[in-house]
């Protein structure tokens, strides 16, 4: 037994009645609203728990050894819950009227309970009070020494909110700032001795190009591809388990004996003075001579519905049992006994056969019956052993398996041993076995999935390329285990795809409900509820694409649950533990996910499984929800005016003096996506100049201007590399190879919109704009001189913008009213673009 928990502490300033969630909270009907004086945890579920919380992640828990720090905790949360109390105002202590999320409470009070705790273990005293400004530093410091700044921020967070209510907090004198209004991000780095790197942007690290792709292609794979084999297989089984035997009526079963009936049958039995007591004529398996056969007794007397009335449970008599031996000892001092043969026993006097609780004998007639109505239906088969295991050989029948096939899993008990023990039976089993009526089952399945390992065929599987080249389906068979597998992997695919492309925060993405496809200024979008900073969680769109909207109606369908789209895979069922604290029943199963689990889950399994599906293999990297919306957010803010469509998206457009900021830290490229997106603008500047490569190689002038002499040498040579080797020569058709070499040749190519530039620094027009520090880092697209710089070549593509420009620049040298400075700069404007535009009529004349 563990000690008592000491007495708690009384507050002087709330009273332990008061409600934990008062004036501004929205507290839903028919919940237990939490009071002060709950000394143990108050739980959050009246007010809304998030789809993305459990339970138990939804209350704040109090240190019960700790009185002081318990009372402390509490006063603090219970500030911080209610803002605007009367008792803060009178002790001239002011918040913002909006309550603390209590997220957030619950957060600082864990890390105000470490810093207590590691308080006392320094030797600095109990409870939050006494300390000045430097143990603060000393103890913040020393319990962020091994965690990484990001969390010692939150235990600075902490302390300053601590701060603002100290006044109404028992044994806390109110305390400065010990670290003076520094950031918490720089008081953090401080702590690291990393006061060089960035503190302006976000934590939250983008996930790797190299996992992004491969991740979100396996995704798709799942939603677009193998979601219909998925819910096909699971009306399969859920078809087979419905054709089952039912279990048998209640009619037909027997009453299980409770202790007080089992003790009045022992009563009544010892009650006749004609029913003797069973003892050892000699000595049998370590029981003396004239020792009553209490196994023996004990079907006599309950008629064969229990056998250990008289046994010892954990080597230990219980007193209702050792009251049992003694009444019956008390008959055979009386000579009411008989002596007997142990191992005789049993025939010599007749004893009824043990037959468990609850149920009825069952005739040998029907159960052989039963066996051969099983046996004749050809699509049963019987499970038998793939490999040798604990029990038995390959090839052996899997008896308890068999017995809940026939009879159903809740009457397979009562038959199970017929199948093994009666010969008749057995022989129909081995006969049908030697015909091959068998199903292999894996001994590793069974043991994790029981009588749901039986695989069944899937010859409807959608065939898929394999990795190896080699095509087939993706399936041969599949069990009840494997089925819960793949739906459990269909459902991260949902999450992980809708996630990534919608930008949504977890608890937004767990908290759409069914039917969230909407238009919302003409474009598809999806609902759900922002709670994050938002307690009245209101009803917010967010844009998607078709794909997107796809991934959202396979985690319609494979939802159980009546309004979310995410949750558990079992459905609610009754628990038979205690009731809550307010009197409603437990429930097994609830709507939320947690996120972080389902994601490993889907790359290790995908891992595992790659070469059979035909997808990537995902490198090993960190990935949790948070990361995909900062990753999109990277690749969304290269497109032009982002910066307004992601901070919509994000939900960061509410608040724009902040929002611009943190969209902008969103928004912050990587490395290594940085240079993944150089490598997309190689490889699409190769593709464009493939088809260049053609027309070239056909004789044709593909381009004009100063570089365009260059850009055919370079043409050339590649043709000539494809010319002189026959191996590339074989692979003339195939673009990726031409693209490799252009890239190779042209590896400082841009595209643009009235030229393309071949940047070679030290002939670059635009570099003489920039200072000698500053210059051959990139070209400078806003000086660009098109027809004078050597590096620029004007291909056909580009001709109708320079021809049109043409026409312009005539039509307005033609303006009598033009002051003349104006009509010199047009003119000379117009002498430039003829040069081109007469280079591109005099090289490919009527091609244009």
């Amino acid at each position: 037994m563990g000690r008592p928990s000491p007495e708690p502490l009384s507050s002087a300033s709330f009273r332990d009645d008061e409600p934990v969630f008062g004036d501004g909270h929205q507290v839903r009907d028919g919940f237990t609203v939490p009071v002060f004086g709950d000394v143990g945890r108050w739980s959050g579920e009246c007010i809304g728990r998030p789809a993305n919380r459990q339970p138990a992640g939804w209350e704040v828990a109090f240190p019960e050894e700790d009185p002081l720090v318990n009372l402390q905790l509490r006063e603090v949360a219970f500030a911080w819950l209610n803002p605007t109390h009367s008792v803060l105002r009178r002790a001239g202590v002011f918040l913002a009227a909006e309550p603390m999320a209590f997220g957030t409470v619950k957060a600082h009070c864990f890390k105000l309970q470490a810093l207590a705790r590691r308080g006392g273990e320094l030797g600095l005293g109990r409870g939050l009070g006494g300390w000045d400004k430097e143990d603060w530093k000393l103890i913040v410091a020393d319990q962020g020494a091994e965690l990484d700044p990001s969390t010692v921020a939150t235990y600075v967070s902490g302390v300053r909110a601590l701060r603002r209510v100290a006044a109404v907090v028992s044994g806390i004198d109110p305390f400065d700032d010990p670290w003076d209004g520094l950031a918490a991000t720089k008081v953090a780095l401080q702590e690291h001795s990393d006061e060089s790197a960035e503190t302006d942007g976000l934590s939250t690290p983008d996930i790797p190009p190299s996992a992004w792709w491969p991740l979100l292609r396996a995704a798709w794979t799942y939603i677009h591809v193998l979601a219909p084999d998925i819910f096909s297989w699971r009306g399969d089984f859920e078809r087979r388990t419905a054709a089952l035997p039912e279990p048998k009526p209640r009619a037909e079963r027997v009453e299980s004996l409770k202790p007080a009936d089992l003790d009045a049958l022992l009563n009544t039995w010892l009650a006749d003075p004609d029913h003797p007591v069973p003892l050892l004529a000699q000595e049998w398996k370590g029981s003396p001579a004239g020792t009553p056969i209490w196994k023996t007794l004990s079907r006599i007397v309950t008629n064969g519905r229990n056998q250990d009335l008289f046994t010892a449970r954990r080597d230990r008599l219980t007193k209702r049992v050792t009251a049992r031996r003694a009444a019956v000892l008390q008959a055979v001092a009386a000579g009411r006994c008989v002596t007997v043969h142990g191992p005789t026993a049993w025939s010599t006097l007749g004893t009824p056969a043990y037959q468990p609780q609850g149920r009825r004998p069952v005739p040998g007639a029907q159960l052989d019956e039963d066996v051969k109505r099983w046996l004749a239906d050809p699509d049963n088969h019987i499970p038998v052993r793939a490999v040798d295991d604990l029990h038995d050989k390959a090839g052996t029948p899997i008896w308890a398996t068999l017995a809940r096939q026939i009879w159903g899993p809740r009457d397979a008990a009562r038959s199970h041993p017929c199948l093994k023990t009666n010969r008749a039976r057995s022989a129909m089993i081995m006969r049908a076995i030697e015909t091959g009526q068998v199903v292999l089952v894996d001994s590793a399945e069974r043991s994790r999935a029981g009588w749901r390992s039986l695989p069944m065929p899937c010859p409807q599987a959608t065939v898929v390329t394999r990795s190896d080249g080699t095509s087939g389906p993706w399936r041969t068979q599949i069990t009840q285990g494997e089925l819960d597998d793949e739906l459990r992997m269909l459902r991260a695919a949902c999450y992980i795809f809708i996630a990534a492309l919608s930008m949504m925060r977890d608890s937004e993405v767990q908290e759409i409900e069914r039917n969230p496809l909407v238009t919302y200024f003409g474009s598809p979008a999806i609902t759900s509820r922002k709670t994050k900073l938002d307690p009245a969680r209101p009803e917010l769109f967010w844009w998607i694409s078709e794909p997107v909207a796809e991934a959202v109606a396979v985690a319609e369908a494979l939802s159980w649950h009546p309004t979310h789209l995410f949750a558990t895979l079992e459905p609610p069922r009754q628990s038979t533990r205690p009731r809550r604290s307010d009197g409603r029943p437990r429930k097994v199963g609830r709507n939320g996910i947690t996120p972080g689990d389902e994601i490993d889950f889907f790359i290790e399994r995908i891992n595992t499984t790659h070469g059979r599906l035909g997808v990537e293999e995902i490198p090993a990297a960190h990935v949790r929800p948070h990361m995909f919306r900062k990753t999109m957010s990277a690749i969304a803010a290269r497109e032009p005016d982002s910066e307004i469509a992601v901070g919509l998206q994000l939900k960061h457009a509410a608040r724009r003096a902040m929002a611009n900021r943190t969209s902008q830290a969103y928004g912050k490229m990587a490395p290594e996506w940085a240079k993944e997106f150089d490598q997309e603008l190689e490889q699409a500047a190769a593709l464009k100049l493939v088809g260049l490569l053609s027309a070239r190689r056909d004789g044709e002038a593909v381009a004009v201007g100063p570089g365009a002499a260059r850009l055919h040498a370079g043409l050339d040579k590649v043709i000539e590399t494809m010319d002189s080797d026959p191996q590339l020569r074989a692979q003339i058709a195939d673009e990726r190879v031409e693209a490799a070499l252009l890239v190779s040749e042209f590896p400082e190519l841009h595209l643009g919109t009235v030229n393309h530039c071949m940047f070679d620094a030290p002939q670059a027009e635009c570099q003489d704009q920039l200072p000698e520090d500053q210059r051959g880092q990139a070209p400078l697209l806003g000086a660009c001189e098109p027809s004078r710089c050597r590096n620029s070549v004007v291909t056909r593509s580009h001709a109708p913008i320079w021809i049109s420009e043409e026409d312009d620049l005539m039509v307005m040298a033609k303006d009598r009213r033009m002051a003349p400075p104006r009509r010199e700069s047009v003119l000379i404007r117009l002498a430039d673009v003829r040069r081109i535009t007469d280079a591109l009529k005099d090289e490919m004349g009527d091609n244009l």
